[in-house]
């Protein structure tokens, strides 16, 4: 077994249960599929695009499930599945997020997720609700800031669509509060221009001012936060210890199908990641990364242990499309040929 992965494996029972927030988006997600016939199959991706390119104009589809979702709630999933007190601070005006085992305060409503489920990668279709409008002012109308950040470690989610993050992240950086870790997944930002990329930037480095900002995203994401850094740039890995230099945060991180890694004060850190032959779901792993993340952290683990125990956290949900507990990942972690192998 990898040392990263014993370590995760021996830390696991160990932990104290920390206590972790989650903010601020919330989504309904409706997992559709596409109605195909004999003559034509709509699979996969390629297959969708195919009939699109066509010229082909009308897709049946029928709804298979409705559930509650949104990086904050998904991440909040995987950390109350691993035992921790979890409070999710969300848009959350909906039935579908009553069934929920932990707990929730809403600050209006959610967006709704049409997910298309395909054999090799979703398509996602929002409409946005209250999200879109959100600022800091409406989780101060509802919370005292304090309750909010006084845990073990904070996740914050979908800068891409709530633009009032920004401004957000700028006053909390200049707040009297504790110093915790504050994961941060930007969400899809790959198509934003290099001025909105070095606005982040600018509201990362002011957030460390108060927290110890993780910056974390996909590989895609890592390198659209890159590309005003430096063009010479090649390596993913390099790219990390860029962005955490530009910005003087705590640490980057990425999380991938076959890795994740961090660069931080001390260097930069790789775990391989198990191989998925036979997916379950694929929306949603990112957020169990990002709850498995915020749990090590929030555990005060080292850097290899974090990593593996996202990885293990991400890796589980898309072969079973559940939130792994702890014995769960345990024997997930114990069953399996060691990574790489």
């Amino acid at each position: 077994m990898d040392v990263s992965y014993d370590r995760l494996v021996h830390g696991l029972p160990e932990n104290d249960s920390p206590t972790v927030t989650t903010l601020p988006d919330g989504s309904v997600d409706q997992y559709c599929t596409l109605s195909g016939s004999e003559a034509v199959s709509l699979d996969t991706r390629e297959s969708f695009g195919r009939e699109i390119r066509s010229d082909r104009s009308s897709f049946q589809f029928h709804v298979d499930t409705v559930e509650p979702g949104g990086q904050a709630v998904n991440a909040a999933r995987q950390l109350h599945a691993l035992g921790d007190r979890v409070t999710c601070y969300g848009h959350l005006d909906a039935a579908v997020f009553e069934s929920l085992p932990f707990e929730t305060v809403s600050m209006g409503d959610p967006s709704t997720v049409y997910v298309f489920t395909f054999d090799d990668r979703d398509v996602m279709f929002v409409r946005n609700s209250a999200v879109a409008d959100w600022t800091l002012a409406d989780l101060r109308r509802i919370a005292d800031l304090s309750a909010v950040f006084g845990g073990d470690a904070v996740c914050c989610s979908n800068w891409d669509s709530i633009p009032g993050l920004e401004q957000a992240f700028h006053r909390l950086g200049q707040k009297d509060l504790p110093r915790l870790p504050f994961v941060f997944d930007p969400g899809d930002i790959v198509d934003r221009d290099e001025i909105e990329i070095e606005a982040l930037h600018d509201a990362l480095a002011a957030l460390q001012d108060t927290f110890d900002v993780v910056f974390n995203a996909n590989r895609g994401e890592v390198r659209a936060t890159a590309d005003p850094l430096s063009e010479s740039v090649e390596d993913d890995i390099d790219r990390l210890a860029a962005i955490r230099e530009a910005t003087g945060i705590t640490a980057a991180a990425m999380h991938a199908r076959d890795e994740a890694a961090a660069a931080t004060s001390e260097g930069t850190r790789r775990v391989e990641n198990y191989r998925i032959e036979r997916p379950e779901r694929h929306t949603g792993g990112g957020d169990r990364f990002t709850g498995g993340l915020a749990h090590a952290l929030a555990c005060g683990w080292d850097w290899e242990a974090a990593l593996a125990c996202g990885n293990a956290c991400a890796a589980y949900y898309v072969e079973t499309g559940d939130s792994a507990a702890t014995d769960d990942l345990v024997r997930f972690v114990e069953e399996r040929p060691a990574v790489g192998s």
